[in-house]
């Protein structure tokens, strides 16, 4: 059973476009709203979530309005076993979504790896799930389904 979801956010959450003022500076990224319903659907259900990012700017402040840990770390492999000490969970009741080569050493490590479908050829031959969603088009929702399916996690219909 899955204990601890781990999302990186740009590419996964997002399409990984990136929209810049003059000082090239990143001034807003969209997401797919079903995304967020199914993380709070995931919590409803037991299970902890939080985000692993390269990247600051606008997804810490999204993630703090939206009430999920957020880590910024440019070295996730290392911060996957903080994350695990913190979470009380084993590397073998973690899954991972990821889309980019920064993300392959945690894909490698935790059991349950899940990239979106235009992730490139390296990272899906790293991953145990491809799914058929692209980046920032339900990914984490189509996760969700995936993980109830297999018996992963519970189904949870937030009080519905």
């Amino acid at each position: 059973m899955i204990k601890l979801v781990i999302l990186d956010i740009d590419g996964v959450m997002t399409d990984g476009t990136k929209a810049y003022d003059d000082n090239h500076d990143v001034i807003f990224k969209t997401y797919c709203d079903r995304d967020f319903t199914s993380i709070k659907r995931l919590k409803a259900a037991g299970v902890s979530v939080c985000f692993l990012s390269g990247d600051k700017s606008i997804n810490e402040m999204m993630a703090k309005k939206r009430k999920v840990d957020f880590y910024y770390s440019r070295q996730k492999e290392k911060t996957l076993y903080e994350l695990l000490n913190k979470y009380k969970c084993a590397i073998t009741e973690a899954a991972y979504i990821g889309d980019d080569i920064y993300d392959l050493p945690v894909l490698k490590k935790v059991s349950y790896s899940f990239c979106p479908s235009n992730a490139p050829e390296d990272v899906k031959h790293h991953c145990k799930h491809v799914l058929s969603s692209k980046s920032g088009d339900s990914v984490v929702a189509e996760f969700y389904d995936v993980a109830v399916r297999k018996n992963l996690i519970e189904r949870n219909m937030l009080g519905m």
